[in-house]
């Protein structure tokens, strides 16, 4: 009714409110957008490995954890490891278990996973690794040898 009544000062008022309103909307929304797209871990997230039954969860931190389906006869054994990213050359460099980890993950399976089987299990993961990644999949290539792991987003 405010605007029916042929008020130019109060249809100025209304205008400007409705624009104030819309421009910090649209801000915050493009902030928002370009925190999560340049911001974010572009390789956080959980992958499966195509060529074996070994599941790698990225987290938000600078830690992830693989998973061995089946390991020496032991079903889900969980690896935490530490990792650096340079979102900028596009490489990710994932540091091993100290003996000491490895020893204690070792030891709470009960024996049935040797300590040298378990650090020749997480041996291909610790090296420096260029990524891309194209349509869910996750392509880690080894920057010293040039051998690829493709991982599937779960």
């Amino acid at each position: 009714m405010l605007i029916a009544k042929n008020d130019e000062k109060e249809r100025s008022h209304i205008f400007r409110i409705v624009i104030w309103t819309a421009s910090i909307i649209i801000i915050v929304v493009a902030a928002y957008f370009l925190i999560r797209s340049f911001g974010a871990n572009p390789i956080r997230g959980t992958w499966k490995y195509q060529d074996d039954n070994i599941v790698m969860d990225i987290k938000k931190s600078d830690k992830l954890t693989i998973t061995f389906a089946n390991l020496q006869d032991v079903t889900d054994l969980e690896v935490t490891m530490e990792y650096d990213i340079d979102k900028s050359d596009k490489m990710i460099v994932i540091k091993s278990p100290t003996e000491t980890e490895l020893r204690k993950i070792a030891e709470e399976t009960g024996g049935k996973v040797e300590e040298t089987v378990l650090d020749t299990a997480v041996g291909k993961f610790t090296t420096s690794f260029d990524y891309s990644i194209e349509s869910q999949k996750l392509t880690l290539t080894d920057r010293e040898y040039g051998d690829q792991m493709v991982f599937d987003k779960q």
